[in-house]
């Protein structure tokens, strides 16, 4: 059952009407197509079965005898005078028939008229439910049939229309037999068996070729109105990712906005695909099927559909209590490894204490319930499955046995038992692709809720209509009064911040929060609006300015966000036309990028980043820097690399840096002690506030907030990476 949200999902995404309708139209034919397989292979199995044939009087059960008194005696008068006569009209095949009787039938001359009594019962059965054109084929049948006189003679269809006279499948044969006179006719070159067969076959050939076409078809198409929808979904998802700003960033957006971008709408196109292609195909499919089993042995159905039902639900709580305790022995299986792991680790302690007994034992006993943890996961991996697979066995065993019960009984053929079974197992399958609908269409609906919730949250900060164009900064930067909450999570990041940056200054932020440290600097390009307060450049209010003229001057250093899979050219200048060659390679040698460039295999042009050349860290933030060189932006703002950079890469970028700070203003994020001495200011952020403002030195002295976070980032930087002690 849909969900309000992936109804309306399917509502604004699904756009390919047709394609809905084709994959729905084919499903359904297919459905009925399956139905007709099965009625061409009852077909088939019949008339191996029976070769054909229609039976003597003296071959019929005793039951089938009484049938045909009561059957006989029901008829009125001139039916049964038409009968008898139309048999004396054919004097050659009454004598035919007395030779075939043998000396029995010669000896009792009330057989002989029960005989013809058959006989006459078989030609008007065939005059009602065929024609008068197929009665009179059966009292004088083709020569050519056969080259023995004492053969019984072929007709095809004729023997099932007559077997199933009173029942309602008599009268449907008997109809396809009028109107496919190749049933029982014989052709020019062929009996009249081997033309029935070839009929069945071209038909069920013709007829396979057509469903296979309408199972791809349907396919494809519930594919391509899912993937369309998909494509449409991910591009939303992307462009509302795009206007949030980077507030998200801060409380793991990105990863939320991947995750919505690929997994979550993976199932939504998974449900999608599942609806169009199975939820109106398999409930027909299985509406027919069940009508088909039913019609062809109500009790053997009925019993056939309890012990399967039986199965599914023991066999269902059998494979849920063997899941429940996989997951069990998993997590005793980890708790029993951690200890073994500590145990190894131990050795050390347990020579210098003497504790080879003690540790001994105990080893033992983490062994012995690591065994009993790997033993329940393994019970319930292993054992699911054949005992599953042993039940089904008992059950079809079950299920041979009553349909030869109801075979040996009359009640059922063998084609028809052997059709019940197939339309059974045809039935499973499509009750099981509606089941996996439905699975499906739970996942979808879910992730259809978080997606929704997604693209209802608050896009970045519109640009105003009148906004004003910004000059390159030549005054300051202002923080006013700032506040900012983030409106994922509730968390306040920024509390009354209120600080100026002259032009030109070099200046630090630290603290140890990398989310508050962010959403400060994310202020000034106004990927962010601040919640209370107003940031000001050049004195105007950023709310006021074209975004284009804003980010023109502001140019930004994410470690997030250091390169992208593309050529080297594409990563510096963006693929924007406006930057020649010639300016991207002066921005990359101003980064001290272009060496490396040139080494590797086709220059600028080269692929990085996924299935391209992979580049060290080092490389990728020199290629960041030459993309925001090439912008000559008047503010800079620089997130420091973490993490394992040489020091001959670190010097590379100092001397990057200090040529192109001139005239500049530079915001950095500072991992390295180095940029906190050569910075005219440093700002220190704890739980929102601004706590401290002044020159490296000062604050070393006077400050023992930040005196103790470098003594941290000193001791365990690589846990807190917020002040990095790397000159």
């Amino acid at each position: 059952m849909d969900t309000p949200a992936l109804q309306r999902l399917s509502t604004d995404f699904v756009k390919a009407r047709a394609a809905r309708t084709g994959a729905a139209v084919c499903a359904v034919v297919n459905a009925a197509a399956t139905v007709v397989l099965l009625l061409l292979l009852y077909l088939f199995v019949d008339l191996l079965e029976h070769r054909g044939e229609i039976p003597h009087y003296a071959d019929l059960s005793a039951a089938q005898k009484r049938a045909f008194a009561d059957e006989w005696a029901a008829r009125s008068e001139e039916d049964r005078k038409e009968g008898v006569d139309r048999l004396h009209a054919t004097g050659a095949r009454a004598s035919r028939l007395v030779a075939k009787d043998d000396e029995e039938l010669k000896g009792h001359p009330t057989l002989s008229e029960w005989e013809q009594k058959w006989r006459a019962g078989v030609y008007l059965a065939l005059r009602d439910r065929v024609s008068r054109v197929a009665a009179d084929a059966w009292l004088a049948p083709p020569e050519a049939d056969s080259a023995d006189p004492y053969a019984n003679p072929q007709y095809g269809v004729l023997p099932l229309v007559v077997r199933e006279r009173n029942r309602w499948t008599g009268t449907v044969v008997g109809k396809f037999a009028d109107l496919a006179g190749w049933t029982w006719k014989p052709s020019s070159f062929l009996p009249t068996n081997a033309t029935y067969l070839t009929g069945l076959f071209v038909l069920a050939f013709g007829l396979a070729l057509a469903r296979g076409v309408l199972v791809n078809a349907s396919a494809y198409l519930a594919a391509a109105v899912a993937l369309g929808a998909l494509t449409r979904l991910r591009r939303a998802i992307h462009q509302h990712t795009a206007r949030r700003g980077t507030l998200a960033m801060q409380a793991g957006g990105v990863t939320e906005a991947a995750e919505l971008l690929t997994r979550r709408a993976d199932e939504v196109g998974a449900a999608l695909h599942a609806r169009y292609r199975s939820a109106v195909g398999a409930p027909v499919a299985a509406v027919l099927l069940l009508a088909l089993v039913v019609s062809m042995n109500f009790w053997l159905a009925v019993a056939f559909l309890a012990l399967a039902g039986l199965v599914w639900v023991v066999g269902g709580q059998i494979a849920a209590h063997f899941r429940r305790e996989t997951r069990l022995g998993e997590r005793q299986a980890a708790a029993s490894n951690a200890l073994l792991a500590e145990s190894v680790g131990l050795f050390r302690l347990v020579k210098c204490y003497l504790m080879d007994r003690f540790n001994q034992a105990r080893v033992e006993r983490q062994l012995a319930e690591s065994a009993r943890a790997h033993w329940r996961t393994l019970r319930g991996a292993t054992l699911a499955g054949p005992l599953l697979g042993s039940v089904a066995l008992l059950t079809e065993v079950a299920l041979l046995y009553l349909g030869g019960r109801a075979v040996l009984a009359g009640g059922c053929t063998v084609a028809g038992l052997l059709t019940l079974a197939t339309a059974l197992v045809a039935l499973a399958l499509a009750l099981a692709a509606y089941f996996d609908h439905l699975a499906k269409t739970r996942v979808g609906a879910a992730a259809a809720e978080a997606i929704y919730e997604f693209l209802e949250r608050k896009g970045e900060p519109a640009e105003a209509a009148d906004a004003e164009y910004l000059p390159p900064l030549t005054t300051r930067i202002e923080f006013r009064n700032v506040s900012l909450t983030d409106t994922v999570t509730g968390r306040k990041l920024l509390d009354e911040v209120t600080f100026a940056v002259p032009a030109g200054a070099r200046v630090a932020v630290v603290g140890p929060d990398a989310a508050e440290r962010r959403a400060l600097v994310a202020l000034v390009p106004r990927l962010l609006d601040p919640t209370s307060g107003e940031v000001r450049v050049e004195d105007k209010n950023v709310r006021w300015v074209t975004h284009e003229s804003l980010r023109a001057q502001v140019a930004t250093v994410f470690l997030d966000d250091l390169t992208f899979t593309d050529t080297v050219a594409n990563n510096i200048s963006c693929g924007s036309q406006e930057f020649t060659l010639p300016q991207v390679i002066e921005a990359a040698k101003l980064a001290h990028a272009h060496q490396f460039i040139e080494r590797l295999p086709y220059g600028y042009e080269t692929l990085i980043g996924g299935p391209g050349v992979s580049l060290t860290t080092g490389q990728r933030y020199r290629l960041a820097l030459a993309r925001a060189l090439l912008r000559d932006p008047s503010i800079l703002v620089i997130e420091e690399p973490v993490g394992p950079i040489d020091d001959d890469t670190l010097a590379l970028l100092d001397d990057t840096l200090a040529r192109c700070s001139a005239g500049r203003t530079i915001i950095f994020l500072a991992q390295r002690l180095s940029t906190l001495r050569r910075a005219d200011r440093v700002f220190l952020l704890r739980n929102g506030a601004l706590a401290a403002v002044g020159a490296h030195d000062d604050l070393w002295r006077g400050n023992d907030q930040y005196r103790r976070l470098q003594m941290v980032a000193d001791g365990t930087a690589h846990e807190h990476p917020a002040l990095k002690v790397s000159e």
